[in-house]
């Protein structure tokens, strides 16, 4: 395959060859790609878009949002402490975003993996508190 240096690295390209090696089982709709995370037993969808270089990963916490005002106040609590990335709720359910900003070819893979292993992480880390909040306000510590 021939590549062009100068030109920054295509991200659903790059994103499918790392998937593919990893092994992940994945479903690639245009520039959408969906797969599952498991971590820790927990276990969650992975939603990545790639618009030309920049790759956006959206790990989706299964649990459903009962009270969307206190679920915006424990995700404004968690994105205080997070450093690369933000918690929102879409659509009933916890949110959090990630992304990789490709510039070389040689490096490109490696960003991609680094954004999908920090949202990963993020998820793990906070899992107990976002299935609590998304069931009572009582449980937002």
């Amino acid at each position: 395959m021939k590549q062009t240096f100068d030109l920054p690295p295509d991200g659903g390209t790059e994103l499918a060859a790392l998937l593919e090696r990893s092994g992940v089982d994945f479903v690639r709709e245009g520039n959408q790609f969906r797969f599952r995370f498991a971590s820790g037993g927990c276990n969650w969808q992975t939603v990545c878009l790639c618009r030309d270089s920049l790759v956006l990963v959206y790990g989706i916490h299964p649990a459903l949002v009962s009270d969307t005002g206190p679920a915006l106040d424990l995700c404004n609590r968690l994105n205080s402490e997070v450093i690369r990335g933000s918690f929102f709720v879409r659509e009933g359910r916890f949110v959090f975003r990630t992304s990789a900003q490709l510039t070389e070819h040689i490096e490109a893979q490696a960003r991609i993996a680094a954004a999908l292993e920090y949202n990963a992480a993020a998820l793990s880390q906070w899992w107990t508190r976002l299935a609590a909040g998304a069931q009572s306000p009582a449980h937002n510590l």
